[in-house]
């Protein structure tokens, strides 16, 4: 049942000691290593805990047990649950057999109910692109967890007067299970029920998704032994006599069987490339481009975060557990409730660090259609549509000296840094405006701008290049010579042009703006000229001032003395 929760709901039931109940069982209490406050946040999706009125739980608490809370990153607690949860699957003997309801399973002549389940891939992230785009992420070193089991099935024996066979059991095993990524083996191990197998330096260039396989080959050799009785009779004659015995034939019945089950996976490790810049005034500006969606970028300053939250739910599959040795089949609940970690669309935007002095100057991405949660999760994720970001560009200050950016991934542990092989550095330069008045009219003023490069003196074409300039409000460019003249309404005692470059990694050299302000009647030269007017004469009268109070001794000197 979809709910709507909010802080202020989740407080009345911490108060009153009521939940709102949706499908599902998680563990009661925490367990295998992992701590209360992390445990609570594995089981989105699933009935709430009910507080108590006597229960003494903090604000924090309250809303973890009682509510499906987005978390910032993909939370270790679900691999450290996820390791040991699968010990809890039960033991069998070669007659029985144990298998959760989505098992891959098949049957041999002696060996039934031959089964693999996949219990999940850690560290890994199920991405909620869309409804229909929802990739698996895997981590390039991870570990596959499973179950495999089997049972041993023979014929019954016979017995007639004449003839007994019996059968028996002399060897039975898992003989191998072997993971397999893109078709070829990884891993490769022996095992009685419970699966772990680790894989390394799986990052290799694979377009899109690849099959992972976990394939179980169990063994069987039996022995079916025949008795016969057969009947000897002495040759023709007067004393002929016959007598009884049994014969003994043993045959000897090996058999081996596999079962595979293979998920769609693609392996995490997003390829970074992007410019690098350094502003005139020390600042690190950079533009990183992505291979996969990804979390966030790290920068020396600070972070920007991207429009990816997390929630951890069991995986449904396992919510039963199906028993049988032939003649009986049962289903009951399962010990075993492997968790799966989800990504999903939350904001429309991305973000940046709000204690850092970062600026997002661009991001780039496309628009992609809004996943819908499963009606038991309660989360607010994006409605309609959002943009993909697969491009960020960025202003930070430069950091304590290092210098490093990385990509956070969306599987735990996974952090790309942008490697120089793969950056381009480029050049920002200052830029330097200068305004002079050609002419004025009661209603007009015609001004000449003048943009160049601060450090070389070169023209800046912003026609060419990108980039504009303002006078007064009115957008501009300038030619080949970085020159403009333009007729602006006289407004005002003053004029002022603004440079505002295109983006620094779309033109070489990239610059910073500059503005200046010129009076409409000339240029900064006659408020100088007017200045030095006014000091002079100012400074006239105060020598006089003291010259006639040294004379007459009135006393009037400084003049400021009764201040």
């Amino acid at each position: 049942m979809a709910r709507t929760l909010l802080l202020g709901l989740v407080c009345l039931c911490a108060v009153f000691g009521t939940a709102l109940p949706v499908a599902g069982h998680p563990p009661k209490e925490p367990d295998h290593g992992v701590n209360e406050s992390s445990f609570w946040d594995l089981w989105s999706g699933d009935d709430e805990r009910q507080i108590a009125a006597s229960d003494t739980v903090s604000a924090q608490e309250a809303l973890r047990i009682t509510s499906d809370v987005p978390l910032d990153a993909p939370p270790k607690a679900a691999e450290t649950w996820n390791r040991r949860d699968i010990a809890e699957i039960p033991t069998t003997n070669r007659s029985t057999a144990v298998y959760p309801t989505g098992a891959a399973r098949t049957d041999g002549t002696y060996l039934k109910d031959v089964s693999v389940t996949i219990a999940g891939v850690t560290p890994s992230t199920r991405v909620l692109l869309s409804d229909r785009r929802q990739p698996l992420y895997v981590a390039p070193n991870g570990t596959v967890l499973g179950t495999v089991d089997y049972r041993v099935a023979v014929p019954n024996e016979t017995d007639s007067p004449t003839r007994r066979t019996e059968w028996n059991v002399t060897s039975h095993d898992i003989e191998s299970v072997t993971l397999l990524m893109d078709g070829e083996p990884v891993a490769n191990t022996t095992t009685d029920t419970v699966v772990r197998l680790d894989y390394r330096d799986q990052s290799k260039n694979v377009t899109g998704s690849q099959p992972l396989t976990l394939r179980a080959t169990a063994t069987v050799e039996v022995t079916k032994t025949i008795h016969r009785e057969k009947t000897v009779c002495a040759p023709v004659g007067e004393n002929r006599s016959c007598r009884d015995y049994w014969t003994r034939q043993i045959e000897t019945h090996n058999e081996t069987v596999t079962v595979e089950q293979t998920r769609e996976v693609s392996v995490y490790e997003p390829a970074l490339s992007g410019y690098r810049t350094t502003y005139p005034n020390g600042d690190m500006g950079v533009v990183v481009f992505r291979s996969q969606p990804w979390y966030g970028l790290q920068l020396p300053a600070g972070e920007i975060r991207g429009i990816w939250r997390f929630y951890v739910a069991r995986d449904q599959q396992w919510d039963r557990l199906v028993e049988t040795d032939g003649e009986t089949t049962t289903a009951r609940h399962s010990p075993v409730h492997p968790v799966q970690v989800y990504a999903y669309p939350i904001r429309t935007g991305t973000t940046q660090d709000a204690h850092r002095d970062i600026t997002v100057l661009d991001s780039y991405g496309r628009i992609l259609p809004a996943p819908d949660l499963d009606s038991s999760v309660a989360l607010d994720a994006v409605s309609g549509t959002y943009v993909g970001s697969f491009g960020v560009a960025a202003r930070a200050p430069a950091g304590d000296g290092n210098q490093s950016v990385r990509a956070r991934g969306l599987v735990r542990g996974t952090e790309t840094r942008l490697s120089p092989d793969s950056t381009t550095n480029l050049s920002v330069n200052r830029s330097e405006i200068d305004l002079v008045v050609q002419n004025t009219t009661p209603n007009t003023v015609t001004v000449e701008v003048t943009l160049t490069d601060a450090n070389t003196g070169a023209p800046i074409d912003t026609a060419s290049r990108g980039g504009y300039i303002l006078v007064d409000g009115q957008r501009v460019n300038t030619t080949a010579n970085g020159t403009l003249q333009a007729v602006v309404p006289r407004q005002g005692d003053a004029i002022t042009a603004t440079y505002t470059p295109d983006d620094w990694w779309r033109t070489v050299p990239g610059y910073v703006g500059d503005s200046a302000t010129v009076h409409v009647e000339g240029t900064v030269l006659r408020y100088v000229d007017l200045l030095f007017t006014l000091v002079v004469q100012i400074g006239a009268l105060l020598v006089a001032g003291f010259l006639i109070d040294r004379i007459t001794g009135w006393g009037f000197w400084p003049p400021w003395r009764g201040l």
